[in-house]
């Protein structure tokens, strides 16, 4: 086990005791439905407790007995919404299923979290789910891809996690691409700090990105959130700015990435594969191949300090950018057939491999 998978390991026990250990946590599983076009259906139970089915479209928010959880359905029938009052209770979507789905440009996306301290998705497939051009009159545009979001609270005063796990997402989309002033956030997902206080960890696990686009962030987006992303494969998915990866984050902020393989990635701005906005980057025994951008054809870092040349170890990276620069020297057990890191040219001055810097 290297130094970084204890570091996480740590970080998700150390939440998960505190929720365990507080006297009304509630431990909720959801299983949830909507499989060709089809209403969303299906059950949340709660450990030791009740059993909630429910099909279709609400009526407004209902209570999960036994919890400090509410959830909504949107009147699309499709979407639903978790609001969390308690930063304790537990909440893990489960072996559910999504398809064939196409929701317009101001609905909420498929499954929404809200001031959720404790949110999970696990074992769940998203097939064919677009976000359409299509705008009725006098809507708000959504701000989220079609998948999955998950936004901080004002009441979460302690730090909180999300993860997903072994979860996969296949062409998952938005109609068009466009740099707009309401951008998009996360073709799959998308975890934004928001108004709440506490510290943010999103832990991306065994899960599979394939053909998944969105403004900002193809696949995911993160905003004031340390994520990792582990074990996870990332396939021909596009963006406007981060064509997998768009990352945002304060200088405190940590973004990991480790044994994942990114092929085939395309933004039309920054980061073909990853773009990077504060924060430290560590990439470790990671593949990288046919990235393409106008900047940082695999991975665009827009400041010279989330660069440390020692946390870029035992990675390939192949068919990103022919230009070779000094983030791109030998180093640390990298295979840089092409350079796959670009930045500000303070830090990221064009260089032979051959002129490198010992």
């Amino acid at each position: 086990m290297t130094s970084t998978d204890s570091s996480i390991l740590t970080i998700l026990a150390a939440l998960m005791v505190v929720s365990l250990t507080q006297a009304s946590a509630a431990k909720v599983t959801c299983t949830m439905n909507a499989i060709s076009g089809r209403q969303v259906g299906g059950t949340c139970s709660v450990f030791g407790g009740q059993v909630t089915s429910f099909i279709g479209t609400g009526t407004g928010s209902f209570p999960l007995p036994g919890t400090d959880i509410t959830y909504t359905i949107d009147a699309n029938g499709r979407s639903m919404l978790f609001e969390c009052a308690s930063q304790s209770d537990i909440l893990t979507v489960d072996s559910s299923v999504y398809s064939g789905q196409t929701i317009n440009n101001c609905e909420p996306p498929l499954i929404e979290f809200r001031g959720c301290s404790n949110a999970a998705v696990i074992n769940t497939k998203f097939t064919d789910i677009t976000r359409s051009n299509a705008q009725p009159d006098n809507c708000e545009v959504s701000q989220f891809g079609p998948c999955i979001a998950v936004v901080g609270s004002v009441s979460q005063t302690e730090d909180w996690t999300f993860s997903s796990n072994e979860t996969t997402f296949t062409t998952t989309i938005v109609s068009s691409l466009q740099p707009s002033a309401v951008s998009r956030l996360g073709g799959a997902i998308a975890v934004l700090k928001k108004d709440s206080v506490g510290a943010v960890q999103a832990v991306v696990k065994g899960t599979t990105f394939t053909t998944t686009s969105c403004d900002l962030g193809g696949a995911i987006h993160t905003a004031g959130v340390s994520l990792t992303a582990m074990d996870t494969t990332f396939t021909t998915n596009s963006a406007v700015d981060g064509g997998s990866i768009h990352f945002t984050g304060a200088a405190d902020a940590q973004f990991v990435v480790q044994r994942c393989t990114f092929t085939t990635q395309k933004a039309t701005a920054n980061g073909g594969s990853i773009a990077v906005y504060g924060g430290n980057v560590t990439i470790t025994d990671s593949d990288f191949s046919e990235g393409r951008a106008t900047q940082g054809a695999c991975v665009w870092l827009n400041q010279c300090a989330s660069y440390t040349k020692d946390q870029i170890v035992n990675n390939k990276w192949t068919d990103c950018s022919t230009q070779f620069t000094t983030l791109c020297c030998p180093a640390n057990g990298n295979v840089w057939s092409s350079c796959g890191i670009a930045g500000p040219a303070e830090c990221s001055e064009a260089v032979p491999p051959a002129l490198c810097p010992a």
